[in-house]
């Protein structure tokens, strides 16, 4: 596999692929970016009932995406935000980044938002799932394609995946 650096591409060849892909990218220093996995909490995240969009965790993703943009050292990273809960999510932290960092930005970083079936076939130095999910009517998420969709969504980062999300283990 020489899409993801190893800590990425793991979690799918743990659940899906019985260990049996060989990561072989390694960045250079210049691409390198520690930690390459960032796991982040939303105190307060929530789902307005039957709606696609966690208004906190969008706008906990903007706020992560501005800090990257005006970072000299990441001019030139490619940027991908994927909701794993339907389309809404993405489109909503579309149009905030048009708002608040603005046209330019997205287009220098090549900033895509969308499901994780619009990033089949893509990639992007940094990617940011979305979770969407709260804490009220959880349920598991183990049909096929729901497995697949997430297969797809955390094997679409090159250099650094972000996990947002307002649920905890418990």
């Amino acid at each position: 596999h020489f899409r993801c650096v190893e800590p990425i591409i793991q979690f799918s060849n743990k659940h899906w692929y019985s260990g049996e892909i060989r990561p072989l990218r390694i960045p250079s220093a210049s691409e390198r970016i520690d930690p390459p996995l960032v796991d982040v909490f939303v105190k307060g995240g929530y789902r307005p009932d039957g709606q696609q969009v966690n208004p906190p965790e969008a706008q906990a993703i903007v706020r992560e995406i501005q800090l990257i943009v005006e970072d000299p050292k990441m001019a030139n990273r490619t940027i991908g935000v994927v909701s794993l809960l339907g389309a809404g999510q993405a489109k909503h932290i579309q149009e905030l980044l048009v708002s608040e960092i603005g046209e330019e930005a997205i287009v220098r970083h090549g900033i895509r938002c969308g499901d994780a079936m619009a990033f089949q076939g893509k990639e992007a130095d940094i990617v940011m799932l979305s979770m969407v999910a709260d804490g009220n009517g959880l349920r598991a998420q183990t049909r096929r394609e729901i497995q697949q969709r997430y297969n797809v969504a955390c094997s679409r980062a090159r250099d650094r995946m972000y996990l947002f999300r307002s649920v905890t283990r418990e």
